[in-house]
């Protein structure tokens, strides 16, 4: 009994630490929109944005359904990889060097969603919430395609800067 309420304290923690993420992204992402150049960075960065607004209602729907309160501490991790992001972002001179720093930071944060809707899944179904666990994995899937077009933007980003010889873009 006492390892199903660690791990059900433990769900409550991480479903609340992603609807803090999907916030903070949801308030980040337009000026990230409107700093980049690459009109495949934008529309890919304005797609998203509609998902994370959906993944931030489904998590509380989900909390909602389950009874608990959706919202916890803000998400340190993902505030202060927005931070370093927008860090990255204003260091750079070049247009291609600043979506270059947008989409390393994006997909940082892409990593960070699906490490955690993993493990966030994986407890749902511990806990036998089959419905709220494919809702996850739905939404752990949507953030692997999107982790999958930044890294496609980040190559054709490379190769675009290698055909016109522009020095040194800066990727990582």
């Amino acid at each position: 009994m006492a390892d199903i309420n660690a791990t059900k304290e433990s769900f409550i923690k991480e479903l609340q630490a992603l609807w803090s993420a999907e916030k903070l992204l949801t308030e980040a992402m337009p000026l990230m929109i409107e700093t980049a150049s690459n009109l495949g960075l934008k529309k890919n960065l304005a797609l998203h944005l509609a998902e994370t607004d959906q993944h931030k209602m489904a998590i509380q729907a989900i909390c909602k359904q389950l009874g608990y309160d959706h919202e916890g501490e803000e998400n340190e991790e993902v505030k202060n990889l927005l931070t370093e992001g927008e860090r990255a972002m204003n260091t750079q001179v070049s247009p291609s060097n600043v979506d270059a720093a947008i989409i390393a930071g994006a997909i940082k944060i892409e990593h960070y969603e699906i490490e955690q809707y993993e493990v966030v899944a994986d407890q749902a179904e511990a806990l036998g919430y089959e419905g709220v666990a494919q809702r996850l994995r739905l939404t752990l899937e949507e953030e692997r395609q999107a982790d999958a077009k930044l890294n496609f933007l980040e190559k054709e980003l490379v190769k675009q800067s290698a055909e016109i010889g522009a020095p040194g873009l800066a990727l990582k």
